[in-house]
């Protein structure tokens, strides 16, 4: 009977030590996991937050330069929905800068369509612009392209510089470009393009046309005469001191 009692009482202890055993390697083991699981889960979300919200921030920087406008403008959009700039490398630092035509919200006089400027903002390495320069005389208003409509034809940037055109006029066209180039720390107006034709008897390719390389003093002159023969004159007129963009103005030209 003594016997049978101690095997009893021996395998109770086995079984209570399978039970400790069970619960200490499986249920808790298994716990700490899903609870490791659910803390790295939270911790991945964070980060991902967290680096979308920094993106997002950096493209807004980059891409924004509603800070640099004057009150009372806006960026013109020669197309709705499409504003006027361009983006390219204007000093030579291998960081995009940015140019836009920005446009008076109203006139002072209601017989006037609003003035027009042309902004210029450098870049930098924190995603950042800063102003360069606003020049009030190079971008012609709305109104001032005669039967056309609005004269303004395009900005651009070529070659490191930039390029404003115009084009307006009625039975008679006309068309200017006007490039501007930053050198010696100020912007500079380096090349003229003017041209004009009568459309009652030929087209802006037959165009009388004068093209000035300010920095050479290289010309070339075009010319069509009245029975349609083409005459081009190339010259140079010597280098004369560069008009500074502060000072330029579209009507001396």
């Amino acid at each position: 009977m003594k016997k049978i009692i101690t095997l009893i009482c021996f395998f109770m202890i086995i079984g209570l030590l399978r039970a400790c055993n069970y619960f200490s390697n499986g249920d808790i083991s298994s716990t700490e996991t899903i609870n490791n699981d659910l803390s790295y889960s939270s911790s991945n979300s964070d980060d991902e937050r967290l680096i979308s919200e920094v993106s997002n921030q950096e493209e807004k920087e980059t891409k924004d330069i509603n800070s640099l406008i004057p009150d009372g403008w806006h960026i013109f959009e020669q197309i709705k929905g499409e504003p006027v700039k361009v983006e390219g490398d204007l000093n030579k630092d291998n960081i995009l800068d940015i140019a836009a035509v920005i446009e008076k919200n109203t006139s002072v006089n209601e017989s006037e369509a609003p003035p027009r400027s042309l902004l210029i903002a450098f870049g930098n390495n924190d995603n950042t612009y800063s102003l360069s320069i606003i020049a009030d005389n190079v971008i012609l208003s709305a109104d001032e392209g005669g039967v056309f409509g609005d004269p303004f034809d395009s900005l651009k940037i070529d070659r490191g510089s930039i390029v404003v055109s115009d084009y307006g006029g009625s039975n008679w066209r006309w068309y200017n470009k006007y490039r501007f180039r930053y050198q010696a720390n100020d912007w500079y107006l380096i090349g003229v393009t003017m041209g004009s034709y009568f459309t009652g008897n030929t087209t802006m390719d037959n165009a009388d046309e004068e093209d000035y390389n300010l920095l050479t003093g290289d010309y070339i002159i075009k010319r069509t005469d009245e029975n349609g023969k083409r005459k081009v004159t190339n010259g140079n007129r010597g280098i004369n001191p560069l008009v500074k963009l502060k000072d330029f103005n579209i009507e001396n030209m």
